[in-house]
């Protein structure tokens, strides 16, 4: 896709946006980027003219997001991440015994991180970057050596392995269920539905699921909505609702007991999890070795 260039605003400004989003303060992003209060200040405000939007409430010296400006830094540090991790990769040279592994935010911290740690300890010799993205799927092979990514169907590109295959069931803590043990199923899910608001990931969710199961859809009478996997499984976990699950996801909080099923009802799909391997990985041969133990862990 083109980029229409004439929509950028000025990468500054963006920079700085970013940064005094993060720290949520516009003196402690200064210090982050060896400049002071008031430029970061003139390049927040430079950007809010440009995009005619108020990206921060400003009170007695504190700053706080607004919901434009929470948006629209949720959207941009993804892009900007990338476009560091790119920039790293470029100046670094190369390293046969270096692995980049891509992945999304959920995939890393619910399944792979463990994972890594135990291949380190098998193989001393090789370093490891993991790389976090929700668009990983879209990320330019160059960035990763191998990546791990959902698709509705098998990407066409480079060494591919379906890691597992898409499961979709209903969770919650056991204390939730415990509370509402005289429900029928369908009124458990009515209770409050956990919902990820994730339109780029291409995930499932509960209108989908009640169709792959054959259900009419439950309305709830009420809903919590995150923007992330990992927060959503772990407001769950503390009795905030009901959630949907992917297995090889939600695995160990099944096997600790902080989760349980909520209904004997599973979606099968022919998504899944890939593990795909870039031309630059292809030609490591510690890339190699990491995505056939990698694949045989999933087995």
């Amino acid at each position: 896709m083109a980029i229409n260039y004439r929509n950028l605003p000025p990468l500054n400004a963006l920079v700085a946006f970013s940064a005094a989003a993060e720290e949520q303060s516009f003196t402690r992003a200064g210090q982050r980027l060896f400049v002071t209060q008031g430029a970061i200040s003139r390049q927040v405000r430079l950007l809010e003219q440009r995009l005619d939007v108020t990206l921060f409430e400003r009170d007695n010296r504190q700053v706080r997001l607004t919901n434009a400006g929470a948006n629209y830094h949720q959207a941009i540090s993804v892009a900007l991440s990338q476009i560091a991790s790119a920039t790293e990769v470029l100046q670094q040279p190369f390293d046969d015994n270096q692995i980049t592994v891509a992945t999304t935010h959920a995939v890393a911290s619910l399944w792979l991180m463990p994972l890594i740690s135990q291949y380190c300890q098998l193989q001393e010799q090789v370093d490891v970057r993991l790389l976090a993205s929700d668009s990983v799927m879209d990320m330019h092979p160059k960035n990763y050596d191998c990546c791990i990514g959902y698709s509705m169907q098998p990407p066409e590109r480079g060494r591919l392995v379906k890691l597992f295959n898409e499961r979709i069931f209903v969770v919650c803590s056991p204390d939730y269920l415990a509370q509402h043990k005289d429900l029928t199923p369908r009124q458990l899910l009515a209770t409050r539905q956990l919902v990820l608001d994730n339109t780029d990931s291409g995930w499932l969710n509960w209108s989908d699921w009640f169709a792959g199961v054959g259900l009419e859809s439950v309305v709830p009478q009420h809903r919590v909505t995150f923007s992330h996997y990992t927060m959503l499984l772990q407001a769950a976990q503390q009795g905030q609702g009901v959630a949907l699950a992917w297995d090889y996801l939600a695995n160990d909080y099944l096997a600790s007991g902080m989760l349980v099923q909520a209904a004997d009802l599973v979606m099968e799909t022919a998504a899944g999890f890939y593990l795909l391997t870039s031309p630059e990985g292809e030609q490591k041969h510690a890339a190699g070795v990491f995505c056939d133990w990698l694949a045989a862990q999933a087995l």
